[in-house]
């Protein structure tokens, strides 16, 4: 059964933060006029880093706010606190790897700031997250370095801090005894100092660990010291922690008890937003309504941890998953649950193997690197009582060696410089060459796009012009055929009206320049209707954020490549839909182009002249282009263009 249920340990990440009082809510007020009226730099960055220590334990998101701020002055001093606040804010918000990165970072700056206690110092926060990440035999050996350093200069509170995360650590590792010994060295210096908070920190941790030996009376007597020390306080981190675990001592003798307890717990946890030991609450509470035999209202708590579980406390919200199903009847999803379980269990154990095996290896090469220096010590002793027998021949010898050698290196260095210079001059050639065949074809396909622009202009103002106002003279002439036979009249003026509406959109489609004045994406969707009308192609045009208004040449040159695209849908994809999507991001205009066509392998196909028309409109506008396409999938083109 104890394997269905989650207790909560308290780390220490340095110093503790105080209850939240009106009177810090004063300060913070204080704080932020101050901050409006400064205006020297370094005197902004350490307002930002003390509001950061503030708003904490008031809003942790304002927290990494304000040292976030504080981050961005360049002195490394003030970097040194604001990465730590950040780190401390991290851990709170439960969003460990960050709180990793960034004490990290914090420790890197007081090293280099040749500060060995602060970095000592933020280290305990360090290993505290890798204490609450379930790393706790890297926890141990961290904290122990930790304590060490701090021993040897008799610094006994941080020594204390580190005994108590240590005493954490074991308590995971189900080594209570060790748990305990820690956990006591570090409340009687918390005791002597007269370490309220700090008092409030270690004494569940111990009560936790009396509970685990069976000594309930003790926990009791602990858990119960531990909620008035927090009260006193008004500590709501503390006592959310606290109630978790009072609620689970009573979760096998009172289910009411333990209710009460987990649910104030859950209440405090919601209240000051803080996901910190969330998902042990929501795993408890869904344990106990499951003990109560109400599967049913177990299963949105159980949830609710997998949200904010990880490692062996998701493996036992499976279990307990698996246990709500299968009481409900429902043995598909209590398998899959078990099963996933299984597998978790199975990618823990792996890890750790790997870690032993990994360990056993450094110690076997360690091993094995010693003997072979103790070989090398006895091959080079041997070899100097030779070299005192034979000292002049050998530096006879050696001096020729070395000048033979220099004149050999010599050599070499000549030849393959010479070579390098050859070969990369031979590459300037190919690259020259390369660029000349390249601009020529450019220019061609330039004059070749421009005379193509010049005709289709051409051919709208001549359609428009001629052909155009001819049909409207012969729709005025027809008129007086509607006196002598209005049936013939209605027939002929149906023909004319349609034949004028075709050449309008003959002239409208060749006339791009006209069509774009209304804008790249209205123009886009004319084409879109004519096409969806005429049934031949069904074309989605969407825009999804494109707000930046478009130079008229970059239109006018996407507009033309979607033409081109379009065309060789209709031609060659056998498709029946096409999507056009408009979106932006960071100044770049992104076209997706995709239809349902048949594909083709673009490996294989030659470039025709229709893409190669693509292509050198693209770079005329400093764009990139990407054609994905296989047979039987369709093909998709990305274009991106600065705008």
């Amino acid at each position: 059964m104890a394997h269905n249920k989650l207790y909560i340990f308290f780390c220490l990440t340095g110093l503790l933060g105080t209850q939240v009082t009106f009177g810090q809510i004063q300060q913070a007020d204080s704080l932020l006029v101050l901050l409006e009226n400064t205006k020297e730099t370094v005197e902004k960055a350490k307002l930002n880093v003390q509001l950061s220590k503030i708003y904490e334990r008031i809003d942790i998101s304002k927290s990494k706010q304000f040292a976030k701020h504080a981050l961005a002055y360049n002195n490394d001093s003030i970097k040194s606190e604001a990465t730590n606040q950040l780190g401390r804010a991290y851990f709170y918000s439960n969003q460990l790897d960050s709180a990793a990165h960034y004490f990290q970072k914090s420790i890197d700056f007081l090293k280099s700031m040749d500060l060995p206690d602060k970095a000592a110092a933020v280290g305990i926060s360090l290993g505290a997250v890798q204490l609450r990440n379930g790393d706790y035999k890297a926890a141990v050996n961290t904290l122990i370095e930790g304590a060490a350093f701090f021993e040897g200069i008799n610094d006994s509170i941080n020594m204390a801090k580190c005994y108590s995360n240590v005493s954490s650590a074991f308590g995971e590792l189900n080594d209570s005894k060790k748990a305990i010994e820690y956990g006591e060295k570090a409340l009687h210096i918390f005791n002597v100092k007269n370490m309220v908070p700090y008092q409030a920190v270690t004494l569940p941790n111990l009560a936790g660990e009396f509970l685990k030996l069976g000594d309930t009376l003790k926990a009791k007597t602990y858990f119960l010291e531990a909620e008035n020390l927090a009260k006193k306080r008004n500590d709501q981190f503390s006592l959310a922690r606290i109630y978790n675990n009072l609620g689970n001592m009573y979760l096998e003798t009172d289910h009411e008890q333990s209710e009460k307890y987990l649910s104030q717990a859950l209440s405090i946890r919601k209240k000051t937003k803080n996901n910190d030991g969330i998902g042990t609450l929501y795993n408890n509470l869904g344990y106990l309504y499951l003990q109560q035999g109400s599967p049913k209202k177990a299963i949105p708590y159980l949830n609710n941890a997998l949200t904010f579980g990880q490692g062996t406390n998701e493996s036992i919200t499976f279990n307990n998953l698996s246990n709500a199903h299968k009481a409900l009847g429902d043995y598909k999803s209590a398998l899959e649950y078990a099963n996933k379980k299984t597998f978790l269990n199975d990618s823990i154990l792996k890890i750790e193997n790997q870690k032993a095996i990994a360990e056993i290896t450094t110690k076997y090469e360690t091993e094995k690197k010693e003997k072979e220096i103790l070989n090398l010590k006895n091959v080079n002793l041997e070899t100097d009582i030779k070299r005192k027998q034979n000292r002049n021949l050998l530096y006879a010898a050696l001096g020729l060696l070395l000048i033979g050698l220099i004149l050999a290196y010599l050599w070499l260095k000549n030849s393959k410089r010479k070579r390098i210079i050859a070969e990369q001059q031979q590459e300037l050639e190919s690259q020259k060459v390369e660029k000349l065949l390249k601009e020529q074809e450019l220019i061609g396909l330039d004059a070749m796009i421009e005379g193509q622009e010049k005709e289709r202009q051409r051919i709208a103002e001549d359609l428009h012009d001629s052909l155009g106002g001819k049909l409207s003279a012969l729709k005025l002439l027809v008129e007086d055929v509607k006196k002598a036979d209005k049936s013939l009249y209605g027939k002929i003026k149906t023909v004319l009206d349609e034949s004028y509406d075709d050449v309008r959109n003959i002239s409208h489609q060749k006339n791009a320049t006209a069509m774009i004045d209304k804008g790249l994406i209205p123009a886009v969707n004319i084409i879109a209707n004519r096409l969806k009308s005429s049934e031949k192609l069904n074309v989605e045009v969407t825009n999804i954020d494109l707000k930046q208004k478009i130079k008229n040449f970059i239109e006018l040159q996407l507009f033309r490549i979607i033409q081109e695209l379009l065309t060789n849908t209709l031609k060659h994809a056998k498709a029946s839909n096409v999507n056009i999507q408009f979106s932006e991001e960071n100044d770049t205009l992104n076209v997706v182009y995709e239809d349902d066509g048949i594909g083709y392998d673009t490996m294989a196909t030659k470039e025709g002249v229709g893409l190669k028309n693509i292509n050198s409109r693209i770079q005329k506008i400093a764009g990139s282009l990407t054609v994905d396409s296989n047979p039987g999938n369709g093909t998709t083109v990305i274009l991106n263009v600065p705008i």
